[in-house]
């Protein structure tokens, strides 16, 4: 493991103002063991190079890294297999958040490591079936989607929230479907599709106005809320002439996460081990 923060020299860090201090009833920061490990390691990295939250950057960072590990390694529990899939929402200030950094620094990450993931992140969810289509199985009409895998990123999930709530709306339940990785399915009669394996994972930004103006009761009651991690994010320090723009440069980081990637994509079945159990 590469020496951490503490030991970096003093010239290796960008000059700032001081970290900021959180705002009246902020919740308490993470324990220091959320950031161990390689993903730790590098978020130790990049924080002190960001305005930016670090733990936005840890908890997009996991979602990504799940979303392109795919459906080759998973948990299971009874008949149940959970693939790591997760949904995640940033909740902060508009602009003073610093949540689009904190997703540029990831998405540069992601797209240094596995280049095949890019063409997987999209934007844009406003309805079920567009959704489904975008990871349709083949047909003997349509050549389908060849990668199953899609990490949707949605920096204005308002939208996202307005578009479940209409009557008609087939988004809500096909979000909940994709997040417990049961099959998806378009079922009309001019452009039926299916999607078997998809790997579907969801990062999402708002304000904190934005999400209790647009959370609905009926979004709270049928589970919809409970599949997504909400994070309070804000900024952390002052960078008036930011920060050095590859912190990871030199390090090792970057080829060693690619490795694990690929590693972890065909890990099969993933097990607790005695520590985890207790």
């Amino acid at each position: 493991m590469t020496p951490s923060l503490l030991d970096q020299p003093d010239d290796a860090r960008p000059a700032d103002t001081g970290t900021l201090p959180p705002p009246a009833g902020w919740p308490a920061p993470p324990a220091p063991v959320v950031y161990h490990e390689l993903l730790g390691e590098i978020v130790t990295r990049i924080a002190p190079h960001t305005e930016a939250d670090p733990v936005a950057i840890l908890t997009q960072l996991l979602v990504a890294c799940g979303a392109a590990v795919g459906r080759g390694a998973f948990f299971q529990v009874e008949a149940t297999r959970h693939h790591p899939n997760e949904f995640m929402l940033l909740v902060g200030d508009s602009s003073k958040a610093r949540k689009g950094s904190s997703w540029d620094h990831v998405r540069r990450l992601l797209a240094t490591v596995d280049p095949s993931i890019e063409p997987r992140i999209l934007t844009g969810l406003s309805s079920g079936e567009g959704l489904i289509w975008a990871v349709r199985d083949p047909t003997a009409q349509d050549s389908g989607i060849k990668d199953q895998r899609l990490l949707v990123i949605e920096p204005e999930f308002a939208s996202v929230l307005k578009a479940a709530s209409r009557e008609i709306s087939t988004l809500s339940p096909t979000l909940r479907s994709a997040w417990d990785g049961r099959p998806l399915a378009i079922l009309t009669r001019t452009a039926p599709a299916r999607a078997t394996l998809a790997h579907i994972a969801v990062i999402g930004h708002i304000t904190q106005d934005e999400l209790r103006r647009h959370i609905t009761q009926v979004e709270l009651a049928n589970g919809y809320l409970n599949r997504i991690l909400l994070i309070a994010c804000r900024r952390q320090r002052l960078l008036p002439e930011g920060g050095h723009h590859d912190p990871l440069d030199g390090t090792g980081l970057t080829r060693l996460l690619q490795a694990t990637l690929k590693h972890a994509q065909g890990s099969g079945q993933v097990r607790l081990d005695p520590d985890a159990r207790e």
